[in-house]
């Protein structure tokens, strides 16, 4: 038996199981049956290192009661999960007709491509010295259970974090770079990320001291949506309104600039975060957030969206079925502006131009935020000049939205990671390059 016939099966027995099983008081349900294999490691001079090989089967079912949930997973593949009253015996012996791991992710192609990476890195400058990527690979099979509806679901995810380190003179600056495909390796570039990733590595090695203040903060479309994800779009997930963020109750006020156009984006091709249904069943649509600057709705999974008197929105995402399903963002989507990247450049006086911005602390019910810009540059009577140095920018995710004030024609899809109470998901970021006219700027020069 095919695996998507194997999980069709199972997933079958599973549907009855529910309905079986179902509370009398239940406002709906979902299960799911998953197996999936993932590799993930580290590629240094030409070798891979700290290697981790995971295949995986589960079963889970979902009951939304009107006072909460109930989730109930096992590892393999055992309808008997949906029995909310009994104990699970042994997995059914027919897991083992789960196919082996896919040809795509096998090492020595791995190691080809990433072996490629590495040169082109190499070759952009004598005075690289380190070029490190840590890749995660995933394949998943899945069939997805929603009031006792099935739909297959298969999903693939290369995403890699690239640090190139430079050396010159006595300095030493790094460039980072974290391109990411909802589909095989293959499908990343990975000489032209070499090249790019070694330019800003190279271009570091002259930054100057980041100024320090409160100034424009230009940035940079694709990875730099890191910025809106983060400190704008986790108040708006269903649980954190339920836990009273900023955005509660405010459905129809204005609460951005009538620039800003933010949906969330399951579709988009190659993004990360797509998918046809997420972890419930429920299919994957755009989810409209914010519009011209008034906040139009929230990102639900099942439980949120009846505890808010609202259909699901389609979000609702976890990292294997083994865990519960969460209200979670897929490709977060800034709509593109009218301008060109130069003429906002132009309309900049002072200020930096964040090129990737990093890792940093957020408060996800306020929005409150500090990231790092790794790779920025100042910007000088109009112009993109030098490189600073590691800096990072303080503000409020509120703050952020009415702020923008410019907004380029120029849509990039991005890539990123995201934690959300111990469970981490890949996301999309996609969007054009943007200004916010104030930002709290760190850095060692005033």
């Amino acid at each position: 038996m095919q695996e998507s016939g194997l999980l069709r099966a199972v997933g079958h027995d599973l549907a009855a199981e529910m309905r079986r099983h179902r509370p009398a008081n239940c406002v709906t349900t979902s299960a799911a049956v998953q197996t999936w294999h993932r590799t993930s490691g580290r590629f240094a001079e030409g070798r891979v290192s700290d290697v981790s090989i995971q295949q995986g089967q589960g079963t889970s079912a979902r009951y939304v009661l009107p006072d909460g949930l109930r989730h109930r997973a096992t590892t393999g593949l055992d309808p008997r999960v949906a029995r909310l009253d009994a104990a699970l015996g042994a997995v059914p012996g027919r897991t083992d007709a789960v196919r082996g791991a896919p040809e795509w992710m096998a090492l020595p192609a791995v190691l080809d491509a990433l072996g490629e990476l590495e040169a082109a890195a190499r070759d952009f400058d004598p005075s690289i010295a380190h070029v490190v990527v840590d890749f995660e690979f995933d394949d998943q099979d899945m069939c997805l259970i929603h009031d006792g509806h099935p739909v297959d679901e298969h999903r693939l995810l290369s995403y890699l974090t690239v640090r190139v380190i430079a050396r010159r003179d006595g300095r030493t600056a790094t460039g980072f770079y974290t391109p990411g495909t909802g589909g095989p390796l293959s499908d990343i570039d990975t000489r032209a990320a070499g090249v790019e990733v070694a330019r800003r590595a190279v271009e570091g090695l002259v930054a100057r001291p980041a100024p320090v203040g409160h100034l424009p903060v230009v940035v940079a479309g694709g990875r730099g949506m890191v910025l809106l994800h983060e400190a704008c779009c986790h108040p708006l997930e269903g649980d954190e309104v339920l836990r009273g963020s900023v955005y509660a109750d405010r459905v129809g006020e204005q609460v951005a600039s009538g620039l800003v156009t933010l949906t969330d984006d399951p579709t988009v091709t190659g993004a990360v975060g797509s998918f046809a249904h997420d972890d419930e069943g429920t299919p994957g649509s755009p989810t409209t957030l914010i519009e011209n600057g008034v906040l139009k709705g929230f990102l639900t999974d099942q439980e949120s969206a009846s505890r808010l008197g609202r259909p699901s929105s389609g979000n609702g995402r976890c990292t294997t079925v083994l865990q519960p399903p969460q209200a979670r963002m897929t490709n977060t989507c800034l709509g593109a502006g009218t301008s060109s990247v130069d003429d906002l450049i132009e309309g900049t006086e002072f200020g930096i131009y964040a090129q990737h911005v990093g890792g940093g602390e957020v408060i996800e019910s306020t929005g409150e935020f500090t990231f790092r810009v790794t790779n920025g540059y100042l910007v000088e009577n109009g112009k993109v000049t030098d490189p600073i140095e590691e800096t990072t920018i303080t503000g409020t995710g509120t703050q952020v939205l009415r702020d923008i004030d410019a907004i380029a024609d120029d849509v990039v899809v991005g890539a990123a990671k995201c934690g959300k109470f111990g469970q981490w998901v890949p996301v999309g970021v996609v969007g054009p390059t943007l200004r916010v006219g104030s930002l709290l700027v760190g850095g060692t020069q005033a």
